[in-house]
């Protein structure tokens, strides 16, 4: 379906817009979760700090309260199921499982799902070995006579 170009043009400048809010949005997280580490450090003993390792904050399993079906998205992202597969999985859809990582991420303080599954390992939220999916029985040969 064509828009007349005027309404192409109003729907570009929006999603620019829009662009640049998210862009600011994210801006603002990375000083939040720069200021956030910078605030548990200094709640902590000073420890040495590694210029080359990223700034990822070590999250009391006790302090993250996560609800069942977040652990059960948690978990599957730790062994690196996309989203389309968590969603049959779970028997939720796609949107549903947007959600639970949005909240994932927000109560880690994660910016994405590599930071996810780094502060979930480090912090001991997901078992040392998550489950391995069996694979799929192989085929039957018919007998030869």
């Amino acid at each position: 379906m064509s828009h007349p170009p005027h309404q192409d043009g109003g729907l570009a400048a929006a999603m620019k817009s829009l662009d640049e809010v998210l862009a600011h949005f994210q801006m603002i997280g990375e000083l939040a979760r720069d200021a956030r580490g910078r605030l548990a450090s200094a709640c902590q003993e000073p420890q040495p700090v590694r210029e080359h390792a990223p700034a990822v904050v070590l999250v009391a399993r006790q302090t993250v309260e996560l609800t069942r079906r977040q652990q059960q998205v948690l978990e599957l992202l730790v062994q690196g199921i996309t989203n389309r597969r968590i969603s049959r999985t779970l028997h939720i859809t796609e949107q549903t499982v947007k959600a639970h990582l949005h909240m994932i991420y927000r109560k880690l303080g994660a910016a994405d799902r590599t930071e996810a599954v780094v502060i979930a390992m480090r912090s001991a939220l997901v078992p040392a070995h998550p489950r391995v999916e069996r694979p799929a029985p192989l085929p039957r040969r018919e007998p030869t006579l």
